[in-house]
């Protein structure tokens, strides 16, 4: 890089604040006072005004030197601006004696001669005036009510902030810095809008893997372990080859082991191998597995290293139907940075990494669909193809859950690296799911686990340096080893909410973490004015509408709109009143952040997002646990008082209207039966006795789907009976696995129950089975005609089969 000689100018940071008419310790005053509501004492806004005079600054000088610092000085405020408004929820009513509290902060610096290195524009983030402004900010923040160690968090992310607002200065005013580039070769001297658009959406890339984590002051990459994963190979018997043609081939009864890679280095070795016909990889793995924040990272990283533009595409953002071209033209349209397609077919200098993330996402007119997914993969399988037809142009990577993954790319396992925990146990190294795992490099032998509390421990300024011994409990195994779940562990186990005991699950975790964003709304007895006495049962029912109504649309966001008419139904339309009060005055962020943020407009109607969607799943399990306990005692008082309660059909037609919108899937299917799981064991036996008895009114006189408002066309009807009826069956399983007894349901006849089980399950595509033939468990079924039903895979354990006809079933 050339000497940047002309601009190596000395003046005192003082005299430029004179120049530019602003001073950093007014900026700071400006930000409390402007950042605060006066009314309810909360943080809603931070500093417009302070935003508005970064872009004046300077910039009408026509002076190199003087350009030279309006840029840095522009880009300084806009960073302190940018990681003050997203720490709000961190920060505490306003001190009355702020104006003391910034005058005592340390701008020592701004007396010391500061001079522009010929390293600047190639290191940004080295500027002494950076490292310098970090004790102040750390100082702000304390002074705003932060502990230190979250305010040290997030005064050490202002270098990756300020190189990326310096980068959005330039790009915003290329014009007014025009007279730079006439002495000084930049990176933006001889660079295009184009070029310059990636630059700033890799600084962007940079950004989101440091921004705060949920209800934290640090960042994703504070506490990020290096992902393992495995991909599936055929496993060759003793004397073959795989080029002989020996091996068995792919389908039923071929056998495969598991080959364990390191995920970021096994995508970087196909990136640099980059063969034509192998373009393609696919990150499998469940809820909370690490995938969407390893897809994040590695965007973010290989980007830094400029081998080829990166772009990140969340799929729950994106329209996946048509052209894939077309897609992602309309998908950049709304990017601030990226101003072409970078998909141009005529663009010979195209070389291009994709990420598309969260393939089960996809969703047609609010509904998870199969061939939406497949349809998609296709498209872009296709495209892939004709962009590399001569040379390597595109290398597209998926992330997914594993149900979609595997339906959409069967073919061929190699393609797949599947995600493996922070904890493998020994038991399952040897031969897991039927298959051996290949480990050439020993990663199984490290418990990651360990290694993330000693990053979470530096985060958090905590003495923690290992994992607790208290939660290497075995009943905790499981959830400890997953990214997303260890650290929904960690926070409630610092916090001092996590309760531990042999019936501790996931839910337990979930449990606890809503009390303690509740509660946060309450610290140090202050009450929200506008959400005056909502009680924490009353908070936590709200949350389970809105899931209710996400689950009822796409999986993940829903518009208020959806949410009013739902608390309507629900007759919680003044809680939601109360609710909306609060989010306007910013409460929303205080309480809910850590579950669903605003995000956007649908149809012109705001929406909410969950930040990720087990929190949905988890949610949506507790409203329908709710409707069953519901059920059951309003069923009760009708039997008591005939005046009284809800005969069969109105139960039936309330479960309906709550669980006849969506089919439930394995993963909520999991949430609900944990749920039941920690409720009395007593109620349960209840339930399972109500729900016995609800299926046996159901077969006989149908779901009452003719009495649903606004009524249904006759197909919606049908699959809204469908859905109703499994989850029926659902609930009998759930409450059947705690009480350990058989479920005895009144069958009309030995053929109902085969009956109905075609009419749930309908027509295989594949070997993935419904959730309601995983919900056969201590089922009666004496005596029953099974004659050539499909059960292949399905949960018959505990069931009792005496006397069933099972003649040519698949079992």
């Amino acid at each position: 890089m050339p000497s940047v000689s002309g601009l190596s100018v000395k003046k005192p940071v003082s005299s430029w604040n004179q120049l530019f008419k602003v001073n950093f310790k007014d900026l700071f005053k400006t930000l409390a006072k402007t950042g605060l509501d006066v009314t309810t004492q909360n943080w809603v806004a931070v500093g417009k005004d302070a935003v508005d005079a970064a872009s004046a600054i300077g910039l009408k000088s026509d002076h190199s030197a003087e350009l030279a610092w309006t840029l840095i000085y522009a880009a300084m405020i806009r960073a302190i601006v940018a990681l003050v408004g997203e720490s709000q929820h961190l920060m505490t009513a306003l001190p009355s004696n702020i104006d003391e509290i910034v005058e005592r902060l340390d701008f020592s610096f701004e007396s010391r001669e500061l001079e522009i290195s010929e390293r600047f524009f190639e290191h940004p983030e080295q500027l002494p005036l950076v490292k310098d402004m970090q004790l102040p900010l750390s100082q702000w923040f304390e002074g705003v009510g932060m502990s230190t160690a979250q305010a040290e968090a997030l005064s050490n992310r202002l270098p990756t902030y300020f190189i990326f607002e310096l980068e959005r200065e330039w790009r915003q005013h290329p014009v007014e810095y025009e007279p730079i580039t006439a002495q000084v070769k930049t990176p933006f001297t001889q660079a295009n809008e184009r070029a310059r658009g990636w630059r700033l959406y890799e600084a962007w890339l940079e950004k989101q893997i440091q921004a705060p984590m949920m209800l934290e002051a640090f960042g994703l990459d504070d506490v990020y372990i290096p992902l393992r994963g495995y991909y599936r190979k055929k496993r060759l018997a003793v004397g073959e080859d795989e080029g002989s043609g020996l091996a068995e081939p792919h389908g039923r009864g071929a056998k495969y082991e598991r080959v364990v890679v390191d995920l970021e280095a096994a995508l970087n070795e196909w990136l640099h191998t980059a063969k034509k016909n192998d373009a393609i990889r696919v990150i499998s793995g469940g809820p909370g597995s690490g995938k969407s924040s390893f897809a994040k990272v590695f965007a973010a990283r290989y980007a830094r290293r400029g081998q080829c533009p990166v772009l990140f595409v969340p799929l729950h953002q994106f329209d996946p139907a048509g052209d894939l071209i077309k897609s992602v033209g309309e998908f950049i349209r709304y990017e601030e940075y990226i101003k072409e397609n970078p998909l141009n077919p005529e663009d010979d200098r195209l070389r291009l990494l994709l990420i598309f993330d969260g393939l089960d996402e996809l969703a047609m007119q609010g509904k998870l669909s199969k061939e939406v997914a497949q349809g998609f993969v296709r498209e872009v399988q296709a495209k892939v193809s004709q962009f590399n037809r001569n040379k390597m142009r595109l290398q597209v990577v998926f992330t997914g859950r594993e149900v979609v993954v595997q339906e959409s790319f069967s073919r061929d396992p190699s393609q797949i690296l599947h995600v493996l925990s922070y904890f493998v146990p020994e038991s399952k190294r040897e031969r897991e799911g039927g298959e051996s795992y290949v480990d050439f490099d020993g990663l199984l032998a490290t418990d990651q686990r360990g290694e993330w509390w000693q990053r979470y421990g530096t985060a958090t300024r905590t003495n923690e340096t290992a994992m607790p011994e208290g939660l290497k409990q075995e009943n905790l195994a499981e959830i400890t080893a997953q990214p997303l779940l260890n650290y929904l562990v960690a926070l409630s186990h610092i916090q001092g909410h996590l309760t531990l005991s042999g019936t501790t699950n996931l839910n337990t975790i979930y449990a606890d973490l809503l009390d303690a964003v509740y509660e946060r709304g309450y610290e140090d007895n202050r009450r929200h004015a506008a959400i005056g006495d909502m009680s924490k049962e009353q908070f936590i029912r709200i949350l389970e509408e809105i899931a209710l109504a996400a689950w009822h649309g796409d999986g993940r966001t829903t518009t208020v709109k959806e949410i009013a008419d739902h608390c309507e139904s629900s007759g919680l339309k003044r809680l939601l009143e109360i609710f909306e009060e609060g989010a306007q005055a910013g409460v929303t962020r205080l309480l809910a952040a850590f579950y669903f943020r605003q995000s956007g407009e649908r149809s012109s109607e705001r929406t909410f997002e969950f930040t990720h969607k087990s929190f949905g799943e988890y949610l949506t399990a507790r409203r329908i646990v709710r409707l069953m306990i519901r059920i059951q005692e309003k069923l009760a008082q009708r039997k008591e008082d005939m005046e009284e309660g809800w005969d069969e059909l109105e139960a039936l037609l309330n479960w309906a209207k709550v669980c006849g919108p969506s089919r439930m899937d394995v993963y909520l299917l999991n949430f609900l039966r944990d749920e039941v799981a920690l409720r009395d064991p007593e109620l349960v036996a209840k339930l399972q006795t109500t729900f016995s008895h609800l299926i046996g009114v159901m077969l006989r006189q149908d779901m009452p789907m003719e009495d649903i408002k606004p009524r249904l066309k006759y197909q919606k009807a049908n699959q809204w009976a469908i859905h109703a009826e499994e989850t029926l069956l659902v609930a009998l399983s759930a409450s059947a696995q705690v009480t350990k007894t058989l479920s005895a349901v009144d069958w009309p006849s030995p053929e109902a129950f085969g009956t109905w089980i075609k009419r749930l399950q309908g027509q295989r595509t594949g070997p993935k089975n419904s959730v309601a033939l995983l919900s056969f468990n201590l089922l009666k079924l004496s005596g029953t005609y099974l004659y050539l039903t499909d059960l292949y895979e399905a949960d018959l354990e505990g069931a009792d089969l005496q006397g069933a006809n099972l003649e040519g079933a698949k079992l």
